[in-house]
């Protein structure tokens, strides 16, 4: 997301921007959405609150492909990552939902998606100019994690290529 000028990072399903260098506190947004019927902390057991962090760099992806909302009106680019959670932390099928986050790692496509898919290629072209993936990555060392650019050219490519990679596994999380 481009705000002020400044890449910041934000989530696929709702505008929550991630500041650089300060957690991410979930809140959980009750009442916007029909499962959530009673106000708590997030995470919640019996609810789908928190911030969330996908078992697989394709279950990551998934976020993005199947969100039910329309990207941010700010957004410029897709990536994955790695989070640090702590706080109150739920293990669900899929992965983890937290009270508290941080990105770990966060990795781009390099590569220009071809002008007839959708995804990354409508984004970039949303803000009516192209944004390069160098310059989202030298924007985004703002959060003092690294940003790597990995040879892909969708969001989807990115999570095949990260899913061989070590550094993926649960393990290297320290889990």
């Amino acid at each position: 997301m481009e705000l002020g000028g400044a890449f910041h990072l934000c989530s696929p399903v709702y505008e929550t921007v991630w500041l650089p260098r300060r957690e991410t506190v979930a809140c959980c947004r009750s009442g916007e959405d029909a499962w959530s019927w009673f106000p708590h902390t997030a995470p919640h057991e019996d609810c789908r609150c928190g911030l969330c962090a996908a078992r697989t760099p394709a279950q990551a992806a998934s976020y993005l492909a199947g969100r039910r909302r329309a990207p941010a009106r700010h957004a410029v680019y897709a990536l994955l990552g790695r989070v640090c959670l702590w706080g109150s932390v739920v293990e669900c099928e899929q992965g983890w939902r937290a009270e508290r986050a941080y990105p770990a790692a966060l990795y781009l496509p390099a590569l220009a998606p071809p002008a007839s898919r959708g995804g990354l290629d409508r984004l970039l072209r949303r803000r009516g100019s192209a944004i390069g993936a160098a310059e989202v990555a030298r924007g985004l060392s703002c959060y003092g994690v690294t940003v790597e650019l990995i040879a892909s050219r969708t969001v989807a490519d990115l999570a095949r290529t990260l899913a061989t990679d070590p550094r993926m596994s649960l393990e290297s999380a320290g889990r």
